[in-house]
């Protein structure tokens, strides 16, 4: 059988395609970094992550003592690691062509984290394509601005981070803080919404949220002076910023 050219290049492109590193199909890239921050990917390797590193669905993200680094999504979100912080990349899916496909969610393990969304969630009606999950309730965006906290009973002779002392007279649980938009609050098979200037707490996975005083001592994720860049959103990554920390 003739070899012609058109099934040449046929050829050529199918290897190429299979050549092709896994960056070719990262998710986003470490935009801005101080200090030390690595990534376990999802066949368990481990490596140490640099400036424009990429990074994919399944990885496990921590970031070291003193450390902060920014995160790139492809839509155009941006998530601000704080110190002592693990996430992991559960689900992201983000076609240009295709609003309708559109998925992130990411589940914050420990640490804090302020996020500026992107395109997914803001081109479809599916409140559900941006999830951010914590460790007694799941937070979906309706384009706000908002922060969490979710605070664990100490363990025995647990190391208690500097930066994270103030929130130890606060009792255990998930406290979301509303300063722009609303939110829903979700746990116990309850929906609870929480507008501007309103304070939710979740102490179980299995209790419904319930809307609290104000307490006077949440405190916020602010990263270095000098970090990255100030970013505001453009007209095409018309974001809305979310904070969050775990201990």
């Amino acid at each position: 059988m003739q070899v012609t050219p058109v099934r040449l290049f046929a050829r050529a492109l199918g290897t190429l395609v299979l050549l092709l590193p896994m960056h070719a199909f990262a998710q986003g890239l470490v935009q801005y970094l101080s200090g030390t921050i690595s990534a376990q990917r999802a066949d368990g390797s481990v490596r140490a992550l640099a400036e424009r590193s990429n990074i994919l669905v399944g990885d496990v993200i921590s970031t070291e003592r003193d450390s902060y680094a920014q995160l790139r999504f492809n839509d155009g979100g941006q998530v601000t690691l704080r110190p002592n912080t693990q996430v992991r990349i559960e689900q992201y899916a983000y076609d240009e062509r295709r609003p309708g496909g559109d998925n992130f969610a990411m589940r914050l393990f420990k640490g804090g984290l302020r996020a500026l969304t992107g395109l997914i969630g803001k081109r479809t009606n599916n409140r559900n394509a941006y999830r951010m999950v914590t460790s007694t309730a799941t937070i979906g965006i309706r384009g706000t601005d908002y922060s969490v906290l979710d605070i664990k009973p100490p363990a025995p002779g647990q190391f208690t981070p500097k930066e994270m002392l103030p929130t130890n007279s606060l009792p255990p649980g998930v406290y979301v803080t509303v300063i722009d938009g609303q939110i829903a609050f979700i746990a116990g098979n309850r929906e609870q919404p929480v507008g501007i200037g309103q304070v939710a707490f979740s102490s179980n996975i299995n209790l419904p949220p319930q809307l609290i005083p104000p307490p006077p001592n949440l405190p916020q994720v602010t990263p270095p002076p000098g970090f990255g860049r100030a970013q505001r959103p453009s007209a095409l990554y018309a974001g809305t910023v979310q904070e969050c920390i775990v201990q």
